[in-house]
């Protein structure tokens, strides 16, 4: 089953340095076998997907039925042992048209990642791959799948090193790594080397404490010679006193460069005296006041964190500050008891290279294009689990505000998603959800290339064992679509039978 594994590889990763670092790692992790005691789990299985649509185009008019057939080929990969893990789920498909034979073709997916440590809690090596099938456009369909056929192949791979170290009295963190991404069309085709480094003070610290942060990112377009660089630092050093406030520092720096970036987009540094407040034993709150280097960027401003811990399963972390853009925020929320799980997070980050920028070909027909901008994303993620003796209920909702920094572009995405799964007996399971998706291009321009997308999406999912290692799925569906361009408007129904064989 090695064999097979490595064969696999060997097919899947066309990219000549994605394969050699994921060869490595499993060359690594197989040698470490010969050292120490390891646990291999290889689970092959083999899906027959069977999908009727009766609009598999997503017109809106002269719709065409189609019956879509999928055979597909995985193999879940675990390997376990004191210095290295592995993680491997793939498959290989191929796709079967009834209404044009002319898109029958091949798809694979890929998840897999692992870690190969030198010696115990040493440096560790690090490689990971991913390969998925995304919308080839989102602007003109954001929930294209294979049975719609307007996809791209999108690859992302990863390696590199990990060091973590520490004891009672402080804590590090650092990790580098390179990574590549390649697309089926080539559009957001890019090479990038990141590198992070964090500490902090341990529960021994008596006299000083810290809190360290940095990040680096440099990342080049395939096929051009744009290229896109920032970094950011905070620095917190304090001292420990024998009340509840605790006086600090703290320093801040980030910037932007790169062929991507504005010009008259400038960044500063600042410093400034804070306090501590120890509220409680469970609740700290940092307030400092922050004077800028270059004050005609931005003004001095206040800085404030409250980090609340009152027991294992509950954590919340609210911040303010202020960044080269702006007001700056952010949230991690977590709490789980025995049938409830919640969490919530807000973040700010900065993305380049990717593929959500558009251009107005026409008036009804916006092109994914080439993108070299920064983009300023504002992700706000909440999802929420309550799990009863025989039903489990989900929801998820996310929102993402993404603005382009050089052209102020701003485009919109919210998604919510609410799921029931009951266990009617110990062989089968019945599972509701609905959807709901919305998208807004170009939010500020209502003259020009705004567009509104909604999307709804019923489903129920039948399940049932039939042995052991065999499992049917019988799904009906109903996707709607609403767009403020006509053509994208469409109605679809699927009815799909799904065989599960594992070995």
């Amino acid at each position: 089953m090695a064999i097979t594994a490595m064969d696999i590889i060997k097919k899947t990763n066309r990219n000549h340095i994605a394969s050699h670092c994921i060869v490595t790692l499993l060359t690594l992790v197989i040698a470490s076998t010969s050292v120490l005691a390891g646990d291999w789990q290889l689970k092959p299985n083999v899906n027959l997907d069977e999908t009727f649509t009766n609009n598999v185009a997503l017109t809106s008019i002269e719709t065409t039925s189609s019956l879509v057939t999928q055979t597909i080929a995985g193999l879940d990969v675990e390997y376990t042992s004191s210095l290295a893990t592995l993680q491997w789920s793939g498959t290989q498909i191929y796709a079967l048209y009834s209404h044009d034979s002319e898109l029958n073709n091949g798809f694979r997916t890929l998840k897999a990642n692992g870690q190969y440590s030198f010696w115990r809690s040493g440096p560790m090596f690090t490689a990971s791959a991913n390969i998925a099938n995304v919308s080839r456009n989102n602007a003109q369909n954001s929930l294209a799948d294979l049975v719609s056929a307007d996809t791209v192949e999108q690859k992302n791979y990863s390696t590199g090193l990990q060091y973590n170290f520490g004891n009672s009295s402080y804590s590090v963190t650092s990790s580098v790594n390179y990574n590549i991404t390649r697309a089926e069309d080539n559009i957001g085709d890019n090479n990038g080397f990141t590198a992070r480094l964090g500490s902090e003070n341990g529960n021994n610290a008596r006299h000083l404490y810290w809190q360290l942060s940095g990040n680096y990112t440099k990342r080049k377009q395939q096929y051009t010679d744009n290229d896109g660089e920032n970094y950011t630092v905070e620095a917190l050093f304090g001292a420990i006193t024998a009340w509840n406030l605790n006086p600090f520092i703290r320093y801040y720096d980030e910037n932007i460069q790169g062929s991507g970036v504005n010009p008259n987009l400038n960044t500063t540094s600042s410093w400034g005296p804070g306090i501590r407040w120890l509220a409680t034993p469970h609740i700290i709150i940092d307030l400092s006041y922050n004077f800028v280097a270059d004050e005609t960027v931005s003004d001095d401003y206040f800085d404030t964190s409250i980090q609340w811990e009152p027991s294992a399963r509950t954590s919340l972390t609210i911040g303010y500050s202020q960044r080269f853009f702006g007001d700056s925020y952010n949230l991690d929320f977590k709490h789980k008891t025995r049938r409830l799980t919640n969490s919530i997070s807000y973040d700010e980050s900065l993305q380049v290279f990717d593929r959500n920028s558009f251009q107005e070909v026409t008036a009804e027909d916006p092109e994914l294009i080439e993108s070299n901008e920064y983009s300023l994303n504002k992700r706000l993620t909440w999802s929420s689990q309550l799990q009863l003796s025989r039903t489990s209920f989900s929801v998820s909702i996310s929102a993402n505000e993404r603005t382009s920094l050089e052209s102020n572009i701003v485009d919109d995405t919210i998604n919510a998603n609410i799921n029931v799964t009951r266990t009617i007996s110990p062989k089968s399971s019945l599972s509701l959800s609905s959807g709901f998706n919305y998208s807004i291009y170009d939010k500020d321009n209502p003259e020009g290339s705004r567009q509104e997308d909604y999307y709804r999406t019923i489903s129920a999912t039948f399940t049932r064992n039939l042995a052991s290692a065999l499992s049917c799925n019988f799904t009906v569906k109903h996707i709607n679509r609403d767009s403020t361009i006509d053509r994208f408007s469409y109605d679809e129904r699927r009815a799909i039978i799904n065989i599960t064989k594992e070995f």
